[in-house]
Parts: C-alpha cells; structure tokens; sequence
C-alpha cells in the first residue's frame, strides 16, 4: 500500500509541473527595444547632414506576440517571425527583409536588455514615450 501512495504521490507531482519556457516569452511581449545611436537626442540632431533629409537615431524591436515582432534597422518597419530558445530571441529574415539576409540573434541579459550577438550592442526596453531620458 506504501508503494502505491508513494508511486501515485509521485505521479501527481509530475503531472502538476509545468515547463516554463514561455515565461521570457510571456516576460517580452508588448515590449520595445532601443540601440541608440547617440547618447542624447541634441546628438542625434546635431549629427543631421541636411535639414531636408534625416538620418535615423536608433535601431528599434518591438515584441507583438507570441511569434510576431516589428524592427526597425534604418528606416524601414520589417514585420519578422522570431522564437526564444535558451534565453536566446531569434529574428527570422526573410526575403522582404532587404536590410539583413541572416537571422538576427539576441542574448536576452534580462527582461529589460538584449544583446545582439553580431556585433555585442546592447539594446534596452524603452521607457515611456522618448527615445532618450
């Protein structure tokens, strides 16, 4: 009788125990991410060639859902797939993204940063309406 209660007690606890894969995921979702280019916004103005054209300031990846995001490499919005496996965010090209012909591999350092593993830029959760603080 000891080996059956111990035996369905184990069976329970194993049922019970969910894989948490999704919660980075979960973590992610509604959530922009910046690389600046310039540490203040007089910068980025200052840095203007021509008051008629305007050279973008960062890099921005806005996670949508589960598998959907948007990024922005210049100034074109591409609308990507990615996935996270072992705390890795990977954004899949495809053939409309022009901008980047290999998929794009982030670290995710924590909930509030990534790092984009080809060339170790930090990008960080943007906080409120602006780009700089």
């Amino acid at each position: 009788m000891r080996k059956y209660f111990l035996l369905s007690a184990l069976g329970i606890l194993f049922l019970n125990c969910s894989n948490d894969d999704n919660s980075q995921q979960s973590e992610l979702i509604g959530k922009t991410f910046d690389h600046l280019f310039f540490e203040t916004e007089q910068e980025c103005i200052d840095a203007q060639p021509d008051s008629k054209f305007f050279i973008n300031c960062h890099q921005e990846l806005s996670i949508n859902d589960d598998e959907n995001a948007d990024i922005v490499l210049s100034d074109i919005i591409y609308s990507v797939k990615y996935s996270i496996e072992n705390d890795k965010l990977v954004i899949y090209s495809n053939t409309t993204t022009i901008e980047f012909q290999n998929d794009m591999t982030f670290e995710i350092i924590n909930t509030n940063s990534l790092k984009l593993l080809s060339n170790n830029t930090i990008w960080n959760e943007r906080i409120g309406n602006t780009l700089w603080n």
